[in-house]
């Protein structure tokens, strides 16, 4: 948005607010310093750990609490949220999730704690990785050799390294493509002239705008990729 209303000479007229109910800009820190260089080059003011607890729509207000339990209350002319992440309820009331509603499974095999023959994948599980559709696509091969593996009554087991990727869109043109795994190692998968890792690139936004569309409707979701 930033870069649209810079890109029209506007910018300068709004006054934009990134309100993280966490208090880190982005959880891997090696890719913080390039965000942050848009965060001041659009003059954004951040506001961690604040929680949005209710919108009126009518009068384009929303109100945040802090980490002290203190209502802020902000008049807005533009509010992009996103809300908080639920597992869905036929999983909560399964019998198989954890005391927070998720799927809870051995974050490597991806087996349930609770009954040997059942796994899981996706955005369900509890697993302490970024819930992404890359994640999905490196763990579901996982799945199904430990899957296989079990009803070949063999003992070993394929890992998840908790791989994720967030495609960071930064600007018309650019993106900071990041990629990790768990503990927030960085996990590069593709060469350094296509994705430099820590810095915004045209050649990820590239990826991203043409290639990933194509990859991800006709590869992931048909099994492929």
């Amino acid at each position: 948005s930033c870069s649209a209303w810079k890109r029209n000479g506007v910018l300068n007229k709004a006054d934009v607010h990134f309100c993280n109910a966490g208090g880190v800009l982005f959880g891997v820190k090696e890719y913080v310093p390039a965000l942050m260089e848009y965060v001041d080059d659009y003059g954004i003011k951040l506001d961690f750990q604040r929680t949005l607890v209710k919108v009126n729509g009518a009068l384009k207000t929303a109100w945040f609490k802090d980490a002290e339990g203190k209502l802020h209350e902000t008049v807005f002319d533009f509010l992009h949220v996103v809300p908080p992440q639920v597992a869905p309820n036929f999983v909560k009331e399964s019998g198989l999730s954890d005391d927070n509603g998720w799927l809870d499974v051995d974050k490597h095999t991806l087996r349930s704690t609770k009954y040997s023959n059942v796994w899981g994948v996706g955005d369900i599980v509890n697993a302490p990785n970024a819930k992404t559709m890359a994640a999905a696509r490196k763990q579901a091969p996982v799945v199904a050799q430990n899957i296989f593996n079990t009803m070949e009554e063999k003992d070993d087991c394929v890992s998840y390294d908790g791989y994720g990727s967030c495609p960071l869109m930064v600007e018309h043109g650019k993106i900071v493509l990041a990629e990790f795994r768990y503990g927030g190692k960085l996990s590069p998968t593709f060469p350094s002239w296509i994705n430099k890792g820590t810095t915004a690139t045209k050649l990820a936004w590239f990826l991203k705008q043409k290639m990933l569309p194509v990859i991800y409707w006709h590869g992931m979701l048909k099994g492929l990729a």
